[in-house]
């Protein structure tokens, strides 16, 4: 039997940009932003690490912000709460 070197091919995919995990995130395949949330220049010219990284802090930026919108919300309805009973309506 001959034996054959084993060729592999590696196919090497960008990520997602944080646009596109927005949207894949949010359902909303038919708008296009900024990628990142950046409007800026220098995004063209980043190289494929840097927006790799991009790609990574904006999906941890984006869940933080949420988080925090959570937790103030929580906080206002607290604050609600305590000014409605305050004022004797229960």
């Amino acid at each position: 039997m001959d034996a054959m070197p084993a060729q592999f091919e590696t196919n090497i995919c960008a990520p997602a940009t944080g646009a596109q995990e927005h949207r894949e995130m949010t359902g909303d395949a038919t708008t296009t932003t900024e990628p990142f949330g950046l409007r800026a220049a220098w995004l063209h010219f980043a190289n494929q690490i840097e927006i790799r990284r991009l790609a990574k802090l904006h999906v941890r930026i984006e869940r933080k912000k949420a988080a925090l919108a959570e937790l103030v919300g929580e906080r206002h309805t607290i604050m609600r709460r305590r000014m409605r009973r305050a004022g004797g309506k229960h």
